[in-house]
Formats: C-alpha cells, sequence, structure tokens
C-alpha cells in the first residue's frame, strides 16, 4: 500500500522558512492536491517527497519506509514537471524508454509498455517524432507518458497543466483523472489553480507561508472553510467580505451594516451569541445571492448596480449594498442593467461568518 506520510516536516532556506510543520497522509490510491498560492511551499513539499529537496526538520514515509536519506531514484517515485523536461535530442520512443533502461528492464518489456501507455495517451503516432516537433499538449503528453511507464508507487505532479491553453488544460485534467482511476497510483498534484484542485482532487490540503490551513474533500472545503483565507481561495469568483455587527433582535441575531440588516439563522444562534455588539466579518459567494423582486422583505439587500459582466453561463454583478461593493452572480436571462437599482437575496442558511482577530470560521 503506497501510503505517504508526512511527520513535522520543514524545510528553511537560511532564515527563511519555507514549510513548517507540515503534517499529512496521503493514502493508497489517492489524488491528494497541495493547493495554494504562489510562494505557500507546495513546491518545495513536493520536492521534499521526490528527495530532490533536504528535509530541515521531521520524517517523510512511502509505504511504511522512512526516506529522508534515500536518493531521489531509490525512492520509487515519479515526478511530472512544468516545463516537461524533455530530453530534445531523443525522440519520444526514447524519451518514454529512458527510465526503464537505467533500472535494466529488458527491452522486450520496455517495448510492451512504452507502445500501451503511448497508445492510451493518443500519442502511438508520435513516438519516432522529437520534442521539437511536438505542440505543447504532445510534449504534456510525453512527459505523462514517461513517468506512466515505470509504473511507481507514487507519482508527483508539479503544476504540469499550467503551461497549456484553458481549453487543452480543462480537457487534460479530465484525462489524468481517467488514468488515475484506470492505474489506482498513489498521486500528489501540485497547483496554485483552486478550479484545478477542486475539479481533481480526491482531498486537497490548502497552504499559506509554509502551513497546511485545512485538508479535506473539495465540496467539504468550498461548503465549510476553516477560516478567512481558505474561504477566499477556495471558490470562484472569490467570496465577499463585509464587516458587520451583531443585534440582538427578540429572541434571534440581526448581522447589521449601513444599508443593510440579515437576520442569522436559527442553527447558528449559538455561536454568534457571544458576538453580540461585537464586530464579525460576513463571508457571502456571488452565487449565494439571488436576484430579487420588487417586495423585499427580511433578509433583501438593496443594490446599485455598477458593472454587468456576462460570462456565458451567469451574469456577474457588481454591485454597491450601503458603504460595500459586492459581486453578484445571477442568471444569464436576467434583464440587469448598469446604474440601475435590483435587490439581492442572500441564502442566510449558506452566509459564513469569521471572527475578526483570528479570521477564523464562527462555527
Amino acid at each position: 500500500m503506497a501510503e505517504v506520510l508526512l511527520e513535522h516536516v520543514g524545510k528553511k532556506f537560511g532564515k527563511v522558512v519555507a514549510v513548517d510543520d507540515f503534517n499529512l497522509t496521503i493514502y493508497h490510491d489517492e489524488f491528494m492536491v497541495f493547493v495554494g498560492p504562489s510562494g505557500c511551499g507546495k513546491t518545495t513539499t513536493l520536492r521534499m517527497i521526490a528527495g530532490l529537496e533536504e528535509i530541515t526538520s521531521g520524517d517523510i514515509a512511502i509505504e511504511g519506509r522512512r526516506v529522508n536519506n534515500v536518493p531521489p531514484k531509490d525512492r520509487d517515485i515519479a515526478m511530472v514537471f512544468q516545463n516537461y523536461a524533455l530530453y530534445p535530442h531523443m525522440t519520444v520512443y526514447q524519451n518514454m524508454a529512458f527510465g526503464l533502461k537505467l533500472k535494466k528492464v529488458a527491452q522486450q518489456e520496455i517495448d510492451k509498455r512504452v507502445r500501451q501507455t503511448a497508445e492510451m495517451l493518443g500519442i502511438l503516432g508520435l513516438l519516432k517524432r522529437k520534442p521539437k516537433e511536438l505542440s505543447g499538449g504532445q510534449r504534456q503528453r510525453v512527459a505523462l507518458g514517461r513517468a506512466i511507464v515505470r509504473i511507481p508507487k507514487v507519482y508527483l505532479f508539479d503544476e504540469p497543466l499550467s503551461n497549456l491553453d484553458a481549453k487543452l488544460r480543462v480537457q487534460m485534467r479530465l484525462e489524468l483523472k481517467k488514468l488515475h482511476k484506470k492505474m489506482g497510483t498513489t498521486s500528489i498534484y501540485v497547483t496554485h489553480d483552486q478550479i484545478e484542485a477542486m475539479t481533481m482532487g480526491d482531498r486537497i490540503a490548502v497552504m499559506k507561508d509554509g502551513r497546511i490551513q485545512q485538508v479535506g474533500e473539495p465540496l467539504q472545503i468550498y461548503m465549510h472553510p476553516i477560516n478567512r483565507f481558505v474561504a477566499s481561495f477556495i471558490g470562484s469568483p472569490t467570496m465577499n467580505f463585509l464587516d458587520v455587527h451583531v443585534v440582538k433582535k427578540g429572541e434571534g441575531y440581526h448581522v447589521e451594516s449601513k444599508g443593510f440588516s440579515l437576520p442569522v439563522p436559527e442553527e447558528k444562534k449559538r455561536a454568534i451569541a457571544p458576538y453580540e455588539g461585537k464586530e464579525v466579518i460576513l463571508g457571502v459567494r456571488p452565487e449565494d445571492l439571488s436576484e430579487g423582486g420588487e417586495n423585499r422583505g427580511a433578509g433583501t439587500l438593496k443594490a446599485h448596480v455598477e458593472v454587468v459582466q456576462p460570462v456565458g453561463n451567469q451574469i456577474y454583478v457588481d454591485v454597491k449594498v450601503g458603504a460595500h461593493n459586492l459581486l453578484a452572480a445571477v442568471p444569464p436571462q436576467s434583464l440587469v442593467k448598469t446604474m440601475e437599482e435590483m435587490a439581492l437575496n442572500p441564502r442566510l442558511d449558506n452566509l459564513h461568518y469569521f471572527d475578526p482577530k483570528s479570521e477564523l470560521a464562527i462555527a
């Protein structure tokens, strides 16, 4: 069982802490995604698993074997890099076969594996070509094929799709997921693209400043972000954040700011009660702001439309509510127009509340 275990792993470059107390178990057959902004330590963590970076502290184990001092070639991993890292003087066949030849695999077995993998990736007709004769998408398939033929315990992917155009990137995400299901090998994937993380990962580890912020299934993290950073990073377009005050009204609570007052759902009353008379951060996703009618009841926002952005399946609407700028996502059939008034109805059960000091979610 190719389980990867990281315990209290840290990495320093001089006085700079790149990765700090990283703890995670990646299960056999799992597709784990490390996601976060540039400089958060995700690629450094991947390179430590590969053995390309020495760890400063902690332990890394693959299949129950401590590999801290094991050279990369002896860890039984295969890595796919962002820049493909193909040998320009070799043909596609030679690039794919190179690692197997180093391991002294029999030529008949090499030929079998290379041709089977090339057929699976749709590059069987490209085996005699050199990298300079290939498109970006074809080079990416060759880089994937070179890793796949080795049949390692763990695949490591370092932003392998970032150099592809948007359409090809979507196609390759799907193909990678299909390959993972077919091969049943543990995979660790690094990306800064939260959509890529959401669509590909069995689980996601969201990172910031060298630390894990939250680990979980994509929808779990989307629905229940642990703090403001995760809430802002996961989801597209990003979540709206508003500074509001908690006010007690009768048996319940409202969150209020200039221009609006929203009731707190019953299930959140106990968590929000300690903040009575204090400020909290309200989070609302654009897709949780629906266009309302003329009858504005409790929980309806009066909004002034500033910018309308049609994107096909939705219309993004930049609005002003009181002193706040918000982004709403409404259906494409909406008749909303710039400089007009509109009513927005937040889905109250989907609102998020965060402590203004710790920025942790108020559960």
